[in-house]
């Protein structure tokens, strides 16, 4: 077995990277924000879905010197749940829709030629780095992924090289249930394969409940990430954002985390393996906006959140003073929620990077974890109108139920990060150092690459 040594403290202000997904329901939305300066992250996810509508993004993504890493979709577009949504935009779907992709469509004499359309398309868009075309390992459905995906790598290697992409690189995905990435012989098997394979970074999608509501669930998972770091390559925790994104920086057990605003910032499977619930024609669809109060270590829908601002002090408590991220107050807020939410994480990540490598656990348990807390503790005291959650149909008992409890499991959760800052200390060891940017370059004839 191929054993890689901890990386040792080496940089006093260790670059965090921070990729945006730019999403599949509101890629345009983020895209202006990018090219208004709101987003300064040079690190970004297209979606094979929508790569086709991207050309002036992706253009205007190479005019900043972007790196911009292709989402093939293959985990969703293997999925009997996923693959009817809107994975099945990508150009190597299932010609049935709500058909999942077979594990013969992986092998590298199908007819569908899978490996070179993905390169095809990573080469014509300019793309920087590609998501190797993996498939989630719990699947209900076919337990012998794990091998088609290591050959998979291979194969869009050799597709690449092929196509004109020899400069494109790979990044390998592993999208799992926490309790296998906890497994030690899981973790031994992917260190020995993994050390063989043409590529750059790990990203590791981890289905399991949220960290954020239980100091348990946030424990296993920093620890069992502190287990991955002699697999020898910088890790990125995708589909990962808010306060659990923040804690697995802090705690130096990730190099970066991907995420989007309003969608992929979460990995769930629990229906992986059935059908989707199909919407009747008059039944409204879409997800409701979601707005991140940073401070609490929360979201609310815009409903909730109006109610909540309608008690006396909440402004104070729960928003930020920065005049930068809302200048016009709480219009800005109800005309632009993705940009404040965007302003936002950007503002915490940046706290982190700013913060020496060695003092970020302590920090994020002692003053962040600190901020946190004494929020949820006024929340828990705010008295909003009830004439106000009348009008927005929200329900005030079950809002202000919610609210008591969160301030009951961040008190826990600092509790628990404290223990985790001193066992990270202990350990010595942080995560490897995310490489530097891979800028897209444009290409002439195509006007992408």
């Amino acid at each position: 077995m191929t054993v890689i040594e901890f990386p040792l403290r080496t940089a006093v202000f260790q670059p965090l990277g921070h990729y945006v997904r730019l999403g599949e329901s509101s890629y345009r939305k983020i895209a202006d924000l990018v090219a208004a300066g709101v987003i300064n992250s040079r690190r970004f996810v297209v979606d094979a879905s929508k790569i086709k509508h991207m050309k002036d993004i992706i253009q205007m993504l190479q005019g900043l010197g972007a790196e911009i890493v292709l989402d093939p979709k293959t985990v969703e577009l293997s999925s009997r749940h996923k693959c009817w949504g809107m994975a099945a935009g990508a150009p190597w779907a299932s010609n049935q829709r709500g058909d999942p992709l077979s594990p013969e469509v992986f092998r590298k004499t199908h007819s569908k030629d899978i490996f070179g359309q993905i390169a095809r398309h990573a080469v014509e868009f300019g793309v920087s780095a590609v998501l190797s075309p993996t498939h989630y390992l719990a699947d209900p459905d076919f337990d012998e992924w794990y091998a088609i995906d290591l050959e998979s790598c291979e194969l869009l290697r050799n597709a690449l090289d092929r196509e004109g992409g020899k400069e494109i690189s790979i990044d390998y995905l592993i999208a799992a249930r926490l309790l296998d990435f906890n497994d030690q012989s899981f973790q031994a098997k992917v260190m020995e394969d993994l050390a063989n394979l043409p590529i750059e970074n790990l990203w590791v999608r981890a289905s399991m409940a949220s960290p954020d509501s239980s100091p348990i669930n946030a424990q296993r998972l920093i620890r069992t990430l502190a287990g991955w770091h002699n697999i020898g390559v910088p890790i990125v925790m995708d589909y990962f954002g808010g306060l659990s994104g923040e804690a697995l920086l802090s705690m130096n057990v990730v190099s970066g985390i991907a995420h989007s605003y309003g969608e992929q910032s979460s990995f769930t499977t629990s229906n992986w393996g059935s059908p989707p619930k199909l919407r009747e024609k008059d039944e409204q669809g879409g997800r409701a906006t979601r707005i991140g109060l940073t401070s609490l270590g929360r979201s609310f829908t815009t409903a909730e959140l109006e109610v909540l601002l309608s008690a006396h002090g909440a402004k104070s408590a729960l928003l930020p003073n920065d005049r930068k991220i809302l200048p016009n107050g709480l219009d800005d807020l109800r005309n632009d929620p993705r940009r404040f939410n965007a302003s936002e994480a950007q503002r915490r990540i940046q706290e982190i990077a700013e913060t020496p490598t060695i003092n970020r656990p302590d920090n994020f348990a002692d003053k962040r974890m600190r901020e946190v807390v004494s929020t949820a503790k006024k929340a828990a005291k705010l008295n909003p109108k009830p004439d106000v959650a009348e009008e927005h149909r929200v329900e005030l008992p079950k809002l202000r139920e919610r609210l008591i409890r969160h301030r009951k499991v961040s008190e826990k959760l600092r509790g628990t990060y404290e223990v985790i800052a001193l066992e990270r200390a202990e350990q010595g060891t942080t995560v490897r150092v995310i490489g530097a940017v891979r800028p897209s370059i444009a290409n002439a004839e195509t006007g992408t690459r």
